[in-house]
């Protein structure tokens, strides 16, 4: 699975799937439930289902939007997490292969998660990429009958530093390498164009086969001195 982290605001993210975090911030049996992130497109996106009652924010509840308003992503994907007051990085890594999985049957192949700001963002950040990609794991992968459901591509939306980010997104594909896991992971996209360029020049890939494990940061062409 390809990993990418995004700096640009949700709204703005092209992707088949944007999946949000939905939790339930009502007291004991109270129910008030909102999309965990800072990003004002993506609740207005989700107002109308909430406010009808549809969304319960019960743990892995999903909900379509199909052309959310607002939003350049095609469909906009809620899965529940709780109780805000005791949803944790253990949860959201729950969530992330939950919502990897919805994806399957529907045959799409990528997504963007945005990260929900009820939990520190680099760790949310390592909970949903180690999720995913855990989530994305096939029993059957070597059935000749086996049906490729893949999840390709995974982009992480958020906001902030991007060097702390990004070595929280290094760390995690680090941790997946003795799962036997291929994983790709891209530098931050943003709408600057010089940043757009940085991005496609540096990436980090993680391999393991056969017990060996590998860690390779590709360095811009023309840099200078060894690989670290």
């Amino acid at each position: 699975m390809k990993t990418s982290l995004s700096l640009s605001p949700a709204a703005q993210t092209e992707t088949e799937c944007l999946v949000a975090v939905a939790l339930d911030r009502g007291e004991k049996d109270k129910t008030d439930v909102f999309v965990s992130t800072a990003d004002k497109a993506v609740q207005q996106a989700a107002a109308a289902l909430i406010s009808a009652g549809d969304v319960s924010g019960k743990n892995f509840e999903t909900h379509w939007l199909h052309n959310p308003s607002g939003l350049k992503a095609k469909r906009l994907l809620l899965v529940g997490g709780g109780k805000s007051a005791k949803f944790t990085a253990a949860d959201l890594r729950k969530l992330a292969g939950a919502a990897v999985r919805a994806l399957k049957p529907r045959k799409l192949r990528s997504l963007a998660f945005v990260l929900p700001d009820a939990i520190p963002a680099e760790d949310a950040l390592r909970a949903v990429v180690e999720g995913s990609i855990v989530g994305d794991f096939d029993p059957d992968t070597y059935k000749s009958d086996r049906k490729d459901q893949r999840v390709e591509s995974l982009t992480v939306v958020t906001s902030g530093d991007q060097s702390n980010f990004q070595r929280a997104l290094d760390e995690a594909a680090v941790r997946l390498v003795g799962r036997g896991t291929s994983v790709t992971v891209r530098r931050a996209r943003s709408s600057s164009p010089a940043s757009a360029s940085r991005s496609r020049s540096q990436e980090a890939t993680v391999r393991a086969s056969s017990g060996v494990r590998e860690f390779r940061r590709a360095r811009a062409p023309g840099a200078s001195g060894a690989v670290p």
